[in-house]
């Protein structure tokens, strides 16, 4: 019994930390603007909406139609500005500002319940 209790107790001292690993992975990704290294967290399915174009594609689609917008914005710079946890039924979603050499551009995340990227938002 103990020793049930004492994994329990380390595994809600470390679901913290691969949280904030998994968003530190996407933060960089996002930094260097790199859509693989991105495209890693995708859901299978991925909502994409970038300025004025919204579909729902493939992961693989998603990576592509990112490394797209990246190639012609090059990336600057990201600062993620707030992370939500999931609450009343709400999933988390992460939103922050992406510098390129095109202007700065607000980026929204929104995650599964896996915690994979189910739908991303780039703004201007």
């Amino acid at each position: 019994m103990k020793l049930i209790n004492s994994i329990t107790a380390s595994l809600l001292f470390m679901l913290p930390v691969l949280a904030s690993g998994q968003s530190a992975g996407m933060d960089a990704a996002l930094n260097k603007g790199s859509a693989a290294d991105l495209g890693v967290y995708f859901a299978s399915s991925v909502d994409v909406s970038i300025l004025n174009s919204d579909a729902t594609m493939s992961s693989g689609q998603a990576v592509d139609a990112l490394g797209d917008f990246f190639s012609n914005n090059v990336v600057k710079g990201y600062n993620r500005a707030h992370l939500t946890t999931p609450q009343n039924g709400r999933s988390n979603y992460s939103l922050g500002d992406l510098y390129t050499s095109s202007g700065t551009y607000r980026v929204y995340l929104y995650f599964d319940s896996n915690k994979k990227i189910s739908e991303i938002r780039v703004q201007k």
